[in-house]
């Protein structure tokens, strides 16, 4: 289960919210969209809603007053299907519960009785776009025929149905389940729980709960808890994300700990090591922004701690048990740190956003940002909050973006690091990094040229990357036992969009490849490996056919030597057309937890 961020107490909670009321004179003072929001979306094929109102959209709403908001949510599908498609619409369906008018309308900035503007229209119908529960929205104005505007916002849910199974032969025959439902009476309300045989150790069991609506506001609180086979954690949050430059405040409030068992690969071995890790975490701050709409000036503070312990003796995890390893690479390597810290925030924003589809998604709308966004957080340990160790923190986090309708190149890089003032050296160095380029030839053909870099140096935590990591490694060389310290995988990737399959799915194929190596970098068994390449294809779909999800599977084969890596089979489910880079999970573990990056903008780019 993916870590979130918490939130503690909320001393800055009463008046952060969307901007509500009459539009700022800002928002009217010639900031423009880079393009048309009225004009066909690239590749768009899709017929006008049903029963959408028959009157002339507005070129324009500028300047005129809004009558009434007609807030239209839909179902995933609503086609009545005959046979074995109706079954399986039924089945998609029905347990789906449609999003509710009141949770939609807290998204708007926009409300009965102000004067609307193109900025603000814009700028909600893109929110409710970033909203995980919802594969597509429309908010359109049309002439009410008394001099003002009405709002239409048409909006379609994604499936909230979540389940997994897996079984085998032999006895336990089902070895691990989960269920949970993403749209919980349609309030925007996540909920899972899940489990897994432990066989030797205890069973897994993991629950979450998550509401992206809370108290009518565009608030998000979330909490979690698991308890492993070995260890366990739990971590509960609360934030007010970034949405729009429209906000004058965000804040995020986090508490939680876990307990694991880092692996390290060795090149000379079939058995990892692992050291017993534990962390425990808290922060809460703001930021509040400075300036015009559009080019920011983002000012804010936090208060974090962080204790963080690690095993002083390698052990290897069996199907038997635990044993004890004497090898010396990992044995008193790492120190226990305990951390308060008094952060301040500084960061810039001039971003604006161009609605493609068909990037990402296979089908579904997009929001590509363009512009340049950069943040910084700058902090100093403070004994009075507990600290023992004497250090200054520094983590940073840009953005960069080039976008038309055809073509989209991006950037985003995230470091970080710390000076001990004992000794006057810089440690805990983390680098991540993804650049990529977008082509479309054609509506239905999408070309993604990518490349992705992670560095950690001097890292004071148990760290260390992987060639075949599942999220950021070389696909066919998941079994490999090479792993470094810096790790570059360049992807090339031509999908086809091959259409829509009697409005239940759409379907499309894709061919890649990925270059990768490693360097040692003083990581534990490190290695600075040859090129590794790995080629395949994928099958693709997104349910329903307008989803931003893209559920995939990938048949991947090493083409280069590698003696543990094997033919794969992967199946994964992404959401990046909503963010642009997802850390992989083996280098966000190295990261200070309590750096609030997300609070800059939502989803993160």
């Amino acid at each position: 289960m993916a870590h979130h961020r918490v939130a503690a107490g909320v001393g800055l909670v009463a008046a952060l919210a969307l901007p509500r009321g009459p539009a700022a004179a800002q928002d009217s003072s010639g900031t423009t969209s880079p393009t048309n929001p009225h004009a066909p979306v690239v590749g768009d094929t899709s017929a006008k809603p049903a029963s959408a109102p028959s009157s002339t959209s507005l070129p324009s709403c500028d300047g005129k007053v809004i009558t009434s908001i007609d807030v239209r949510p839909q179902a995933p599908y609503s086609h009545n299907y005959p046979g074995v498609l109706g079954a399986a619409e039924r089945l998609a369906t029905g347990f789906h519960s449609v999003t509710r008018t009141h949770v939609i309308r807290s998204f708007l900035a926009l409300h009965e009785g102000d004067m609307c503007t193109e900025l603000r229209r814009r700028e909600s119908e893109r929110i409710l776009r970033t909203q995980p529960y919802l594969a597509a929205a429309r908010v359109t104005a049309y002439d009410d025929g008394k001099g003002g505007v009405r709002l239409d916002v048409f909006t379609v849910d994604e499936i909230s149905l979540i389940g997994g199974l897996a079984a085998r032969t032999a006895s336990p025959f089902v070895t691990f389940a989960r269920a949970g439902d993403s749209n919980i009476g349609g309030q925007g309300l996540l909920g899972t729980g899940e489990w897994r045989d432990g066989f030797f150790y205890r069973d897994h069991y993991a629950a979450q709960v998550t509401d992206y609506e809370l108290f009518g506001h565009p608030w998000v609180f979330n909490i979690l808890g698991s308890r492993d086979e070995l260890g366990g954690g739990w971590s509960a949050t609360m934030i007010h994300p970034f949405y729009s430059d429209l906000q004058r405040f965000a804040w995020i409030g986090t508490l939680g700990e876990v307990r694991t068992f880092v692996r390290f690969l060795r090149p000379d071995s079939v058995h990892a090591l692992a050291l017993d890790f534990s962390r425990h975490y808290s922060d809460i701050g703001g930021i509040v922004r400075v300036g015009p709409f559009g080019r920011d000036l983002l000012l804010g503070a936090t208060i974090s701690q962080e204790r963080e312990e690690s095993g002083s003796t390698p052990v290897i995890v069996t199907d038997s048990g635990v044993r004890v390893d004497r090898d010396s690479a990992l044995i008193d390597r790492y120190t226990q740190h305990h951390v308060g810290r008094l952060n301040a925030i500084v960061g810039i924003r001039d971003l604006r956003f161009l609605r493609v589809r068909g990037f990402d998604a296979l089908e579904g709308d997009q929001d590509l940002a363009t512009g340049i966004q950069f943040g910084a957080l700058f902090g100093r340990s403070v004994s009075a909050l507990g600290s023992t160790d004497n250090d200054i923190f520094v983590g940073s986090g840009m953005y960069a973006g080039l976008a038309t309708s055809r073509t989209f190149f991006a950037l985003e890089v995230r470091s970080e690091g710390r000076e001990s003032l004992d000794t006057e050296r810089w440690d805990g160095l983390l680098t991540s990094a993804r650049l990529a380029a977008y082509w479309k030839p054609a509506a239905a053909h999408t070309i993604i040229a990518s490349t992705e870099f992670g560095l950690g140096l001097r890292q004071r935590l148990p760290f260390q990357l992987a060639l075949g990591d599942v999220d950021g490694g070389v696909r066919g060389f998941l079994g490999s036992h090479v792993a470094g310290g810096e790790r570059v995988v360049q992807r090339l990737e031509e999908r086809w969009a091959i259409g829509e399959y009697r409005g239940l799915a759409a379907v499309g194929v894709a061919a890649f490849t990925d270059v990768g190596r490693m360097w040692a970098q003083g990581v534990p068994f490190g290695q600075n490996s040859p090129t590794a390449v790995g080629v395949g294809f994928s099958l693709l779909a997104a349910v329903p056919p307008q989803s931003k999800r893209l559920l995939r599977v990938d048949f991947a084969i090493p083409a280069t030597p590698d003696k543990f890596a094997r033919f794969e089979i992967r199946f994964s489910t992404s959401d990046n057309a909503r963010t642009f880079y997802v850390e992989p999970r083996d280098l966000a573990r190295g990261r200070e937890r309590t750096v609030p990056t997300s609070i800059f903008s939502y989803p993160q780019l």
